[in-house]
């Protein structure tokens, strides 16, 4: 796997803010195209969230097309660890948003927002 320039690897840096979260951008097969996940020691796991998350975006767009209920725009998943929020981009990428369980869903889901709208232009720009 090619390291991410830093131009992607800090893509998201301007909506996280302060805030304890990390984002990524991931294309359909789970490869990370932008953004960073430190885990506890400060090393990048990025590969291996990609690879455990390969296809969710299919298989929510599948779940919600079987259930006819329109489109995905978010899934949001509390821990008592963290929170979880996942959202599509373009070209069947996916955002994925990991917080702290601190941090206020309400900021979560406007982070999440933030951060597709980032990935979508930034995918743009490399057409």
């Amino acid at each position: 796997m090619p390291r991410l320039s830093e131009e992607a690897r800090v893509l998201f840096a301007a909506a996280i803010g302060d805030a304890e979260q990390t984002a990524l951008l991931l294309e359909a097969s789970g490869a990370p195209l932008a953004g960073s996940y430190l885990d506890d020691n400060g090393r990048d796991i990025s590969v291996e969230i990609g690879a455990a998350l390969s296809g969710v975006g299919r298989e929510v767009s599948r779940s919600m097309r079987l259930l006819s209920i329109g489109r995905w725009t978010a899934v949001v998943v509390e821990t008592d660890a963290a929170t979880i929020a996942l959202a599509p981009a373009a070209d069947d990428s996916v955002v994925l948003l990991a917080s702290s369980s601190t941090v206020p869903l309400g900021l979560v889901r406007r982070v999440l927002a933030r951060s597709v709208g980032l990935a979508i232009n930034w995918m743009q720009g490399r057409r």
